[in-house]
Formats: C-alpha cells, structure tokens, sequence
C-alpha cells in the first residue's frame, strides 16, 4: 500500500518538478495554488512510478484525486489512487480535471467514468493585453476606476517583493486587510492564512509578489507565477477603503510580466460576489473541469441491465 503524506513547506520543493511539466492551464496544477491550499483541502501527495498523485478533500464532493502529474508510468498511478481510495473506503473520485487530462482517463476507465461538469471550479482566463490598458467601451469602468486610484495617488508605484523590508511591509498591509474584515468565515480566514504563508515562501515556491504603494504605504498586493506564457495570480487583495487599488494592482501585475499572454485569474469558488467581479474582467474563456466518479464493475453491470429493460 502506497502511502500518501501531507504536502508540507519541508517537502513541497521536491514536487516542483511534477508542475513545470504539466501544460493544461488550470491553477490546481500549479505549485503555489496546491500549496497555497493545501490546509483548506487537507491534501496529501504520493510520488509513484515517477507520478505525483494527490487527494485532496473538496468540500460536498469529499475526498478525491487530481489526475496524475509526471512523465512517468500513468497506471501505476491510478492503481495507487485506486487501492488507497478502496482502503479507505471512499468513492474513487478525481477532481479538477481539464478537458485535456480527460484522454488518459478515458482509456483506463471507459463506460465507468460518470462526469459532471462543476462551473465553481471554472478559471476565468483574460486577455493580458487588455489588462495592460483597460482599453475599449468593455473596460471603460475598469480603467475610470485606475485612473481615479493614480489621480488620488500621484505618488504611487508597484515594487517587487525582493527583500526583508518589502516582505515586512506586505506582512503589514495583511494585518491591516484582516482588520478591515472582521466578519471573514472559516473559509475566508484559512484564504487568508494562505496567502501569507504563500508570501512567506515565494522564494521556495518560485513565485513572484508585488506590492503597489501608495501614501508611503501598501494598499494592495498580488502572488502568482507565469507558466507557458499563462500568468496564473494566486493572490490579490487590496484595501476596501482605497478606491480603484484592485484594478490598478490587477494592471500593474500583469504588467510585471511583459512576456504574459494569458491572465489566469483562476477559479470562484461559487462565491456571487467573487463570480460578479471576475466575470466583470471580460474573460475570454471560462476554463471547464470537471468531476469524475469511477463506477465499480457490479455497478456497471446493474446499470446495463437497467438500459436493456
């Protein structure tokens, strides 16, 4: 039996190379998104046959498997996640899954596979040219609100965090946005954590933070990593109190990354108010996954016998 371990600050480096391979563009297949949430999803990993296999519990859908990552030997993989969801008794699940992993699948399961299509876990993927000057009648609100945070803030800047004093005064602007939200639910809370701790090891995790200043201050910050020309943000927040902050952080952080064609500005989570924003961004395409349960053959075997009466 295959034993899987909690991914962990001590041994998320030796899953890096697992993500730098994989090429579908979605942010579960990112190091800092599953690191980032790894605590919220409770996620394990093993490494089998030169494979990352992680389970991960996803709310109402329980604990399920990302579809293997590596170069290595795919049905070894799958019989590890196969044996370990038999010996703990839960449905075999594999969730998160892009359109294309969905081959690999196929081949091993066939006709048991059931899929379901979950649009919570959608990423919202945006032209970064159109991040970068907010131009045109579709982002007139988006650029007004830009140009209003400059106006008020004629001294602000975007810096790098590349040192202990940057990191100390994101560290800061993360207590002071706690502070602003006193109602944050467990969720929220744990989101939060994450993001910090996402900022503490960006280094590690070969990710990038940038503060925009404004009045001597940070009022917003944002954590992501470009991948295949995809800037996937992990992170962004910004004071409530500071109009037009998250535009122009939005803006200054693509603009970090001149070589980025895509902005993944990754999931919603079924969250209204996060749903209204993202979609607000004009993206250009709604990346789908998908939630695929693997019916046993007794299973199967009823459900024929059903179609046939």
């Amino acid at each position: 039996m295959i034993e899987y371990e909690r991914i962990t600050a001590e041994n998320i480096a030796a899953l890096k190379p697992f993500f730098e391979t994989y090429a579908c563009g979605i942010c579960d297949n990112t190091i800092g998104a599953v690191y980032q949430w790894r605590d919220i999803y409770v996620s394990y990993y093993a490494i089998v046959e030169g494979m990352l296999c992680i389970r991960a519990g996803y709310g109402e859908y329980g604990e399920c498997y990302t579809v293997p990552l590596g170069c290595g030997d795919f049905a070894a993989a799958c019989a590890a996640n196969e044996a370990d969801a038999k010996h703990r008794g839960i449905p075999l699940r594999y969730c998160v899954v892009p359109c294309c992993a969905m081959p690999p699948l196929k081949a091993r399961y066939g006709d048991r596979m059931g899929i379901e299509s979950i649009r919570d876990w959608a990423d919202y993927l945006y032209d970064a040219e159109h991040f970068r000057t907010f131009a045109g009648k579709a982002y007139h609100g988006q650029k007004n609100h830009v140009n209003r945070f400059y106006r008020d803030h004629p001294d602000a800047y975007a810096a790098a965090v590349t040192d202990a004093e940057t990191e100390r005064a994101c560290l800061a602007f993360l207590e002071r946005f706690r502070e602003k939200h006193p109602e944050f639910s467990a969720l929220e809370e744990n989101e939060w954590n994450g993001a910090k701790d996402l900022l503490l090891h960006r280094e590690l995790l070969g990710q990038t933070a940038l503060a925009l200043y404004a009045g001597g201050e940070v009022v917003a910050m944002a954590i992501g990593e470009m991948k295949n020309e995809m800037l996937f943000e992990h992170v962004e927040k910004a004071m409530p109190d500071v109009p037009g902050a998250y535009p122009a952080m939005a803006q200054a952080f693509v603009n970090h990354f001149p070589e980025a064609k895509v902005l993944n500005r990754e999931d919603d989570g079924g969250d209204p108010g996060l749903r209204y924003s993202k979609m607000s961004y004009k993206p250009r395409e709604l990346r789908e996954k998908f939630l695929v349960t693997v019916r046993d053959g007794a299973e199967i075997s009823i459900n024929q016998e059903e179609n046939a009466l």
